[in-house]
């Protein structure tokens, strides 16, 4: 066999078996990756529901109360080395935000000011009534600063 397909061989067995024990990775160690890859046989059927959800239109409900809401990006200054959000979503502008768990579960849907975003995420910093906004870009993040802002459930 020649060098450059035998390497090639190796490369793709080695990809194989990296893909074939995610699941059972992530199965001992849900909690640490965060729910979303407790079940990833799940996650497509997630997409799909979430992609017909994504043109529901909202109305706000009842008001959740004022919390303090900050920015984030994905620089490493804001989240690390952390790529996904904590529920496995890529985080997008105008969609996500990290919250306190016990205050607002992952999921929930609301409106600060006229976007609806969705808990995806839970930061070491959110704690309580605080909500962090993520930002395309790091300077849309700083650029929000601490703002104190009525939240409402979407409903």
């Amino acid at each position: 066999m020649h060098p450059s397909k035998k390497l090639l061989t190796i490369a793709s067995a080695a990809v194989l078996g990296m893909a074939l024990s995610l699941p059972a990775y992530a199965q001992t160690n849900s909690e640490s990756l965060g729910p979303a890859f407790a079940n990833l046989e799940q996650k497509a059927d997630t997409q799909e529901s979430d992609s017909v959800l994504s043109k529901t239109t909202y109305t706000k409900g009842k008001s959740l109360g004022i919390f303090t809401t900050s920015g984030y990006c994905a620089c490493s200054s804001c989240s690390g080395t952390n790529t996904l959000t904590y529920s496995g979503t890529v985080p997008q502008a105008d969609h996500t935000i990290s919250a306190d768990l016990t205050v607002l579960p992952l999921g929930t849907k609301v409106f600060i000011g006229d976007i609806v975003y969705t808990v995806e995420d839970m930061g070491s910093g959110v704690d309580g009534n605080l909500i962090d906004i993520f930002y395309a870009t790091h300077e849309d993040a700083w650029n929000h600063g601490l703002q104190e802002q009525e939240v409402f459930l979407a409903e």
